[in-house]
């Protein structure tokens, strides 16, 4: 059975710590803090996000179909009530697995601070910045954000003429799309506002070489 390789464990209580001197104690903490950055933006994090989101959009138009064979008063009501269930089954598992995503990105962040706050490491701190991998996972969230928002737009404009099944389909997927941007760039700010503020800061190169 897949089971999901375990997140780094948190640093040791200070009574506890068994580090012979400092150089041992930031060799863990940088392969914990690597571990974990590599962990926060990853690609399949990504994927699994949006795919969440995909699900989540195949369980709303059931529930859109379903809501237009109930406006409809020559349609089977059986057909829209199967629609309906089907589409809340698929629907529910996807917002828990989003909510499970959410979560496990703050156990990434909380363990990660603890690693952190054991003490600066200039030398080694600016490979977890992740700058381009953080712009990345921020512009396709912002599009994500603008496709959403356009789509409960529209379906909020819609005339009287359209059918409530029609309304419900457009502004839910859109309402969808918009939160899952949202999760994503929230995640990436995040990132980039903790790689300011708890690492160390990238060390300044010196003109004309370094001295030896």
């Amino acid at each position: 059975m897949f089971r999901r390789t375990p997140l780094p464990p948190p640093p040791p209580p200070e009574h506890l710590c068994d580090w012979p001197d400092r150089e041992s104690m930031l060799a863990d903490r940088v392969l914990a803090m690597a571990e974990l950055r590599r962990r926060s933006l990853t690609v399949a994090g990504l994927l699994l996000l949006w795919s969440l989101g995909l699900v989540a959009g195949v369980g709303w138009v059931l529930v859109s179909l379903g809501l237009g064979h109930f406006e409809d008063r020559s349609a089977d009501y059986l057909t829209g009530l199967v629609e309906l269930i089907l589409g809340v089954i698929v629907l529910v598992p996807a917002m828990i697995g989003a909510g499970f995503s959410v979560a496990r990105d703050r156990a990434v962040r909380d363990r990660i601070d603890a690693w952190a706050e054991l003490g600066p490491d200039p030398e080694n701190d600016h490979r977890l910045r992740a700058g381009a991998r953080s712009a990345v996972w921020l512009g396709l969230s912002v599009v994500l954000c603008v496709t959403g928002l356009g789509l409960a737009l529209t379906g909020g404009g819609q005339p009287d003429s359209a059918g409530v099944g029609e309304v419900a389909y457009l502004v839910g997927i859109g309402v969808i799309a918009l939160v899952i941007g949202v999760l994503g760039a929230v995640r990436a700010v995040g990132h980039q506002r903790w790689a300011e503020h708890v690492l160390s800061p990238v060390q300044p190169r010196g003109r004309g070489g370094a001295h030896r």
